[in-house]
């Protein structure tokens, strides 16, 4: 299950999101190269990491296996204020669209082949179950380029918004993604369950 975690609840769970942190630094800067993400106490925190951030954290019992963070785009995000050079043009923004980021799977839990059982499809499960909760249908990304098949094929309407950039060890391309019941319904047959994946009714978006 995923726990959806507000930026303005972050303190109360402040142990779990050290560990996030802490998940994100040993994926994104120490396997992914993202030098600029580096921080001396091995916790990769932004200024984004702010309250208004949504926090959604995939659990198997007491280990993070998966982490994925939202943005309201109405507010300067990564496209917005950091990797803008991604976009051949400014990329959308609104209160319907949120910017995806940080997403990743834990070493152990990853497959070539997204299976049902694994935390890959129930992140992507978790984005569409909130955004529809919460009147958002479109997210923009900043991904690698191969993983614009997987979301096509779940039937996410993919929009390139620039050509790949070398990040790391990663190319890097940014993307609208939108979504309906349509993406919804793929993800349910790819997951062979039509279970929601929110460990509780989702969150608000923040103010």
């Amino acid at each position: 299950m995923l726990l959806v975690i507000p930026g303005s609840d972050v303190e109360r769970h402040a142990v779990l999101m050290d560990r996030a942190y802490r998940l994100r630094h040993a994926i994104f800067v120490e396997e992914k190269g993202w030098e600029d993400l580096r921080h001396p106490d091995y916790r990769e925190r932004d200024r984004f990491d702010d309250e208004h951030a949504i926090h959604q954290i995939c659990l198997r019992g007491d280990e993070i296996v998966g982490y994925q963070r939202l943005l309201p785009t109405t507010r300067p995000h990564l496209l917005s204020d950091v990797l803008g050079d991604l976009c051949r043009r400014k990329a959308p923004r609104g209160p319907r669209v949120f910017e995806w980021t940080r997403f990743c799977v834990a070493p152990g839990y990853r497959e070539m082949r997204p299976r049902g059982t694994g935390p890959f499809l129930e992140l992507a499960q978790g984005v569409v179950e909130w955004g529809m909760a919460n009147r958002v249908d479109t997210v923009t990304v900043a991904i690698d380029w191969r993983l614009m098949v997987i979301a096509m094929q779940l039937r996410f309407f993919v929009r390139p918004l620039g050509f790949p950039k070398r990040i790391g060890r990663d190319e890097v391309v940014a993307l609208r993604m939108s979504f309906n019941s349509e993406t919804l319904a793929a993800i349910h047959q790819a997951r062979g369950t039509a279970e929601p994946v929110l460990a509780r009714p989702p969150w608000p978006i923040a103010a």
